[in-house]
């Protein structure tokens, strides 16, 4: 935790991360259609809210401090074939006990274990670069998550 109690940028990604890991292995185990639809529509609420917090707070920030012109590009292809494949499964929850479901599903995990990783490898790296203050970001990001009205973070490198 950082100053205040608000949770460090780095600790948000992971922390939705490891939610949505597991809810991916609870799916291995679901036992009816009925329970698989209910994990599927937590994964989705889930994923939402990450891409949410993502493209309007985290991608930004990444932007700001990377030398690298094309991640926010990457990030946000990532986290758009993730949005893809879940509007696919969604579409399918009347058909989802049949193999094309299992199928999209697949596809499904497999860009969320993409975007995981890219995130991991690129984004977590921007959100604990230590030469800038992110204490704004983090408390925007608490915001954001808590419904509340946020602003725009311009970053700055710390003195």
């Amino acid at each position: 935790m950082s100053k205040n109690n608000v949770v460090s940028a780095s600790e948000v990604i992971r922390n939705d991360h490891d939610g949505i890991k597991k809810l991916l292995k609870k799916y291995d185990t679901a036992g009816d259609a009925k329970e698989k639809e209910g994990i599927v529509q937590e994964l989705a609420a889930q994923l939402t809210e990450h891409s949410r917090v993502g493209e309007t707070l985290l991608f930004p920030a990444a932007g700001q401090i990377s030398e690298d012109e094309k991640l926010v590009e990457t990030l946000k292809d990532s986290d758009n074939s993730v949005k893809m494949n879940l509007a696919e499964v969604q579409r399918l929850y009347v058909d989802i006990d049949k193999e094309e479901f299992e199928g999209k599903m697949k596809e499904l995990r497999s860009a969320i274990c993409a975007l995981i990783e890219n995130e991991e490898k690129t984004l977590i790296p921007c959100m604990e670069n230590s030469e800038y203050d992110l204490d704004a970001l983090c408390k925007e990001v608490a915001k954001l998550r808590a419904g509340e009205s946020i602003e725009p973070v311009k970053l700055r490198k710390k003195a």
